[in-house]
């Protein structure tokens, strides 16, 4: 068992903040319990500004909201069948950092939180991330996303870098702490992004989607990963697109369906926060989503034509084409998805896995190069 962690700095809010970069390894447990000691102090922040983010929607009673989504809910089932060493690492970070064992499991369910405060209280549907690939002939593979969430999130962002564990790969995952992952690439060249699709069914059970994230990038194949997509039971209406140097194939999931996103490029996969299949959807959902189609216009403008490369991916992340939506979302006080917590691109190749991060929106804080990952 071995963890190693370095710090970056960004701009934060204005200021200098890190970003924690981890590396742990060893079993689930041992893993967790690793990444639990290590960010002890940064747990415990993260989750003190989720309760703060959460007093509207929970009336200013946090503790029994989060109760109610536990017992309303049973994603463990699925979690227990589908990633029972997911489950052991939660539990391992929660023993790692001295804190209750639902409070870290729940700490997990951000789309489940978002999809449980709509249903319940009729909280209105908000448009988050943007993501592509791009698979041309005679070069890499290109994945990136920018994840729009909560400004409650700055400063919480993280690295993990997973060693190989058994017949999973070693793994670069972006994400905050506490949370087992929101994006992220594999040393075996699985890059799997994520889009929050809120128009399409949900249910109280089934896998949420950051363990269906880590489990994809559990997989060393592109088919092995759609496979894998399309077979597991979905709890959460979500996007998502998984690059390999092979190629690139985009899922759009929901408790009732899986359909494959074929765009008229197949080596070329945009999207946000539509669906763009005609996939089910709720009962009496209708467009037009002026957010998510403007974003998704923006980077296909950007990106449909010639080869695309860091520079050009690095700009379409970074881009404010409309001021009123932009793929970039600055930090400009406070409010709902309107920060990009970070942006990850990845650079998928034979042998050959790179990455480039910012901490924050990449327009104000550029990106940080990771280098070659290590298998």
């Amino acid at each position: 068992m071995t963890t190693d962690a370095t710090t970056h700095r960004v701009v934060d809010r204005g200021q200098i903040a890190p970003l924690r970069r981890l590396r742990v390894g060893g079993n689930p447990r041992q893993r967790g319990i690793s990444i639990g000691r290590a960010l002890k102090v940064e747990i415990a922040a993260h989750m003190a500004d989720l309760h703060l983010s959460l007093a509207e929607p929970a009336n200013g009673e946090v503790r029994g909201y989060l109760a109610d989504l536990l017992r309303e809910t049973d994603f463990k089932r699925a979690i227990r069948a589908c990633a029972p060493d997911l489950l052991e690492e939660v539990e391992g970070v929660a023993e790692g950092a001295g804190l209750a064992s639902d409070d870290v499991y729940a700490l997990q369910l951000l789309d489940e939180e978002w999809a449980f405060r709509v249903g319940r209280a009729a909280a209105r549907e908000l448009s988050k991330c943007s993501s592509l690939a791009i698979a041309e002939p005679g070069g890499p593979t290109w994945i990136g996303q920018n994840m729009d969430l909560g400004d409650y999130t700055d400063g919480h962002q993280v690295l993990l870098e997973l060693e190989a564990d058994g017949a999973a790969p070693a793994a670069r995952v972006f994400s905050t702490a506490g949370m087992i992952g929101l994006m992220g690439v594999n040393a075996a060249g699985v890059g799997v992004c994520v889009n929050s699709l809120s128009q399409l069914p949900n249910a109280a059970e089934g896998l949420p989607v950051a363990f269906v994230l880590r489990r994809l990038l559990q997989t060393r194949e592109l088919e092995e990963a759609a496979d894998l997509v399309q077979a597991l039971p979905h709890a959460t209406n979500q996007h998502y697109v998984i690059a390999t140097p092979k190629g690139v194939r985009s899922f759009e999931a929901s408790a009732v369906a899986v359909t494959e996103y074929r765009p008229a490029d197949p080596a070329r996969v945009f999207h946000t926060n539509h669906p763009l299949t005609d996939t089910p959807m709720k009962p009496g959902v209708a467009g037009p989503w002026e957010n998510s189609e403007a974003r998704l216009a923006s980077v296909t403008c950007r990106l449909s034509k010639g080869a695309p490369g860091l520079g050009e991916i690095e700009a379409a992340l970074s881009a404010k084409d409309d001021p009123n939506h932009p793929v970039c979302r600055s930090f400009v006080g406070g409010g709902l998805f309107a920060l990009t917590t970070g942006s990850m691109i990845s650079a998928l190749a034979p042998g050959s896995v790179e990455s480039w991060v910012s901490a924050g929106p990449p327009l104000d804080r550029g990106y940080h190069a990771l280098g070659a990952m290590a298998a």
